[in-house]
């Protein structure tokens, strides 16, 4: 997966030379590898940690500067809005989540430092986007590249790569478990199917 388990990251690992340093909050594991996938077709050679509670990422943001974070707006133990609304010092942030947050994007976009991004449109390309303006002075040094067009083996059609549907399919399914009749689900479940065996190494 991409990105760094918060345990594993030494303070050094922020410290690689000419790369740009990213933090993802989110308590879902799906949700931050589609995070730290979008980052990857964003940002050449960034470095990235991931926390699963606000506490944990406070605690890691008290040492140490990123130049940006991805954080959650419904979290474990707190709302995401509040580091949004009040940036770290030197940090860009982007607020995901799967409602629309009409609350708080205005106030977002008026700060310069931080934007809102649904979950629904979390692609490379949509992540530059909202990024860009954010982090202009990073982006002379760490080149974005979501405009450059679609991951190498992304659906020419839709620009999604088969992990990103794949996994985008599976927080479907967990957020209409509730709600959606068991025929819808599993037909979701044999699509998912479809794509981890599409996904196998040939001749296995």
């Amino acid at each position: 997966m991409s990105g760094l388990a918060v345990s594993a990251a030494p303070k050094a690992a922020c410290q690689k030379a000419g790369a740009l340093t990213c933090a993802v909050l989110d308590d879902s594991l799906i949700d931050r590898y589609l995070i730290c996938h979008a980052l990857k077709e964003v940002f050449d050679d960034s470095v990235t940690v991931e926390f699963a509670t606000a506490a944990e990422a406070r605690r890691y943001l008290e040492e140490r500067v990123v130049d940006v974070l991805l954080a959650d707006r419904v979290l474990p133990d707190g709302d995401g809005a509040d580091f949004a609304l009040s940036p770290p010092e030197g940090t860009a942030v982007v607020l995901l989540s799967g409602d629309d947050c009409t609350d708080v994007t205005e106030r977002l976009d008026a700060s310069g430092r931080a934007r809102f991004l649904h979950k629904d449109d979390l692609s490379g390309e949509r992540l530059a986007e909202a990024l860009l303006p954010l982090v202009r002075k990073q982006a002379e040094v760490v080149p974005l590249h979501g405009s450059r067009g679609p991951a190498d083996d992304a659906d020419p059609a839709t620009g999604v790569s088969p992990v990103t549907r794949g996994l985008r399919l599976l927080r479907t399914v967990r957020a209409r478990k509730d709600r959606t009749g068991g025929a819808e689900i599993a037909e979701l479940l044999n699509e998912i199917e479809r794509i981890l065996l599409d996904l196998r190494p040939r001749g296995h």
